[in-house]
């Protein structure tokens, strides 16, 4: 399901794909950040995802510092706390080119495939990338979903 979102909260472009509402994370104190977000499939404000079903997410990043290894973080909430969604490469150089530029866009792409473990629900998922494993925050975004029964 993160991997949805973040592969939460990352990259949409078909035919019905389009811009999806996304937010700065409430507790970042990140400088850069994450645009454009396309997430297919979505075809509302609150995006509903079946399990089992690819999702494409893209967008671009923009921060104020290079990165040479940047790593993600894709998280959902479940019972009020954000757990890392499976399944998903901590390594940011599978879904963005690398090193990451300053100051420009960084394009990136995740293809992901939904999980099954989670009950139907309306949560949220975030999607946060980090100057390196450990390292300073770079972007922080989330936005609200759906976990729909297949």
């Amino acid at each position: 399901m993160i991997r949805t979102i973040v592969a939460l909260c990352f990259v949409f472009a078909v035919a019905s794909a389009r811009i999806s509402p996304v937010r700065q994370c409430v507790n970042s104190a990140s400088s850069g950040t994450i645009e454009n977000v396309d997430v297919d499939p979505c075809d509302s404000d609150r995006c509903a995802f079946k399990p089992n079903t690819k999702v494409t997410i893209k967008g671009e990043l923009t921060t104020t510092s290079t990165a040479a290894n940047p790593t993600v973080s894709v998280q959902i909430e479940v019972g009020g706390n954000f757990i890392e969604y499976p399944g998903i490469s901590k390594d940011a150089c599978v879904y963005f080119s690398c090193p990451l530029k300053a100051d420009a866009p960084n394009l990136y792409k995740i293809e992901v495939q939904s999980n099954d473990f989670l009950p139907p629900m309306d949560t949220k998922i975030q999607f946060h990338v980090y100057e390196s494993e450990g390292g300073a925050e770079l972007a922080c975004i989330e936005a609200d979903i759906a976990i729909i029964a297949a």
